[in-house]
């Protein structure tokens, strides 16, 4: 297997979003100077594994082998082999879900529900017509994924150590969740940038379909400003403090000026990665956490 094709394996069969779901829960332990819980890591990246094929699985389009989008053609052409990963994936989470605390397992729950609403029709639109789900409702596409983001890398975790008995501090916990609710708006809105056309083909209301894609960069460009000044200011020590603040003005040079072409390798490893480049930041300065 060559290293194209280790790489798309890698990238459209959700492995690597699931590692970078497990990396920030990870970085919430480190944050909070929580040890980590294997468990919980697993539950995240299987978790996401699980609802990001059933979604794209869920979107298929009528001719995906004519896709201009490597992705979509990869993707179908290993339907069954997903189906088969998801599976493995769902069982999994349950498995490890029913040994987690009763408030974490029901949070779990919860998630995993928020997660499919995202992409099952079941809100009535164009006056009882037609149903669609929360991401065909104006404004919400990109606030949900990160809100769902936010509830499963720091609320998660936070609340299996809460019952295990680790000392919390709700304002840093608070803390961490504006930061990631903003990194991940952040991130999310090249996407959509990205798919503007489609998304006005659609008819899905997203931010750059609202605002424009110039206006929508700026955005994200200037969320990136404020999440980096917001950990600058934190009380975490100089060192945590520049190792995420170097990621955050990474990822801006990476969005506005970014020296590669724009095609999925850009979207799904290099903004995608900057969640891992999060945590590996922290990681090479864990020491001075403590």
């Amino acid at each position: 297997m060559n290293m194209q094709r280790l790489l798309d394996h890698l990238l459209f069969s959700n492995v690597f979003i699931a590692v970078c779901a497990a990396a920030q829960g990870a970085l919430t332990y480190l944050l909070l100077s929580v040890p980590f819980k294997s468990g919980v890591l697993i539950i995240l990246g299987c978790s996401t594994l699980a609802l990001y094929n059933v979604s794209m699985i869920l979107a298929k389009p009528p001719h995906p082998e004519q896709s201009r989008f490597r992705r979509v053609r990869w993707v179908f052409r290993h339907e069954r082999a997903l189906w088969g990963w998801t599976a493995l994936a769902l069982a999994i989470t349950v498995f490890l879900g029913t040994r987690l605390h009763l408030p974490s397992f029901l949070l779990l729950g919860v998630m995993g529900a928020m997660g499919m609403a995202y992409n099952l029709p079941f809100i009535p639109i164009a006056g009882g017509k037609r149903l669609a789900g929360l991401r065909q409702i104006t404004g919400v596409k990109l606030f949900y994924i990160a809100m769902v983001w936010t509830l499963s890398s720091v609320l998660l975790p936070v609340a299996e150590a809460y019952h295990d008995g680790y000392p919390l501090h709700l304002g840093q916990v608070l803390q961490l969740m504006g930061w990631v609710f903003v990194f991940v708006v952040a991130i999310t809105i090249p996407f959509d940038i990205r798919d503007i056309y489609q998304d006005k083909y659609y008819g899905l209301k997203t931010i750059p379909v609202m605002v424009g894609a110039r206006r929508a960069l700026t955005l994200s460009a200037g969320l990136l400003i404020v999440h980096g000044a917001w950990i600058a200011i934190s009380g975490y020590p100089l060192a945590v403090r520049l190792s995420l603040v170097s990621v955050s003005l990474f990822c801006l040079t990476m969005i506005v000026v970014p020296p590669m072409k724009k095609d999925e390798y850009y979207y799904f490893l290099v903004l995608d990665g900057m969640m891992v480049l999060q945590f590996l930041a922290v990681w090479a300065v864990r020491g001075r956490l403590v």
